[in-house]
């Protein structure tokens, strides 16, 4: 039997709308199921941890955005369960990461079919104690201020509404970058300690984009056995100004006011707290500290490169 876990709220009511979908599918197929439909993340957790022992799951299949997956990643890793996504969120990192289909059937025929891939997560602890496990990145600083914006903004819904989700975190980025202030940051890689000055965003990554498709660490790979962290610092404002397009492609990795490092363990300090954001969801602030969970999740995709 596979569980569903229906966030009917993600992508402005899409969830609930693809939820329709699959599970006519299912019925289709004749596949036995149970769906659990829940509000958010807290919620889609608290349902999930019920249902958890109370059979024999052959997959744990999320309906909705990053942030939902997010919500329940601390009960799936470490534990064998095959998890999958079928994307109905904003800004769908996780599915793009995996070649997983926009199309809600096609995308349930890869849960159906029942074809896993270990993959890596991330584990953080920010400065209150608050506890996070991460599946595609954790935005800290400028990039963080930008999830808070979209997620607390009204264009958000409007552009979901539109399906041009992406959007939304453009018209956050010029939003947040007229407020935004710099500042140092000491980055601590595998014990290595590296000192950047007007840092202005630090980003651990476990896949290649964010954001809804800002290619921020292009090299990183959710099976790779690392953390890759992108800093971006130096800069005057007008400097940011040009380096945010070339995040589109991954050009920025080129320019000098950008360094990318990577490891299995790293810790963010900066003058002053950042934010910061895993899988667009509220990860506390710095000092942050992460870890690679190396091989814990069970992801359900076609996808092996």
């Amino acid at each position: 039997m596979i569980l569903f876990v229906v966030n009917e709220s993600s992508g402005n009511g899409r969830g609930a709308k693809v939820w329709q979908q699959v599970e006519k599918q299912l019925q289709a197929l004749g596949t036995t199921y149970r769906a659990i439909l829940a509000s958010n993340g807290q919620d889609a957790y608290e349902r999930t941890a019920a249902q958890l022992c109370d059979t024999e799951w052959e997959a744990i299949a999320v309906v909705g955005g990053d942030g939902t997956l997010h919500g329940i990643l601390p009960l799936l890793v470490g534990t064998g369960f095959p998890v999958g996504i079928i994307p109905a969120g904003s800004g769908n990192d996780t599915s793009r990461a995996f070649h997983i289909p926009s199309d809600p059937i096609q995308a349930l025929d890869i849960i159906v079919s029942g074809q896993t891939r270990l993959t890596d997560a991330i584990a953080s602890t920010s400065s209150n104690g608050e506890k996070q496990v991460t599946l595609t990145a954790i935005a800290v600083g400028m990039d963080g201020a930008v999830a808070a914006d979209v997620n607390g903004s009204r264009y958000k819904r409007w552009c979901n509404k539109l399906g041009i989700g992406s959007l939304a975190y453009l018209i956050g980025f010029i939003r947040t970058i007229v407020k935004f202030s710099p500042r140092d940051i000491t980055i601590t890689m595998d014990g290595t300690v590296h000192r950047f000055q007007r840092g202005w965003l630090s980003a651990v990554a476990n896949i290649a984009s964010y954001g809804g498709g800002l290619r921020i660490c292009p090299d990183a790979r959710a099976d790779d056995g690392q953390l890759h962290v992108c800093v971006v610092h130096g800069c005057s404002l007008w400097r940011i100004l040009f380096v945010f397009p070339t995040l589109l492609k991954g050009a920025h990795v080129k320019l000098r006011n950008v360094t990318l490092l990577k490891g299995r363990q790293v810790t963010i300090e900066t003058g002053g707290a950042f934010l910061a954001y895993g899988d667009g969801e509220p990860s506390g602030q710095t000092p942050l500290q992460a870890e690679l969970l190396q091989g814990q999740l069970v992801f359900l995709t076609t996808f092996s490169g």
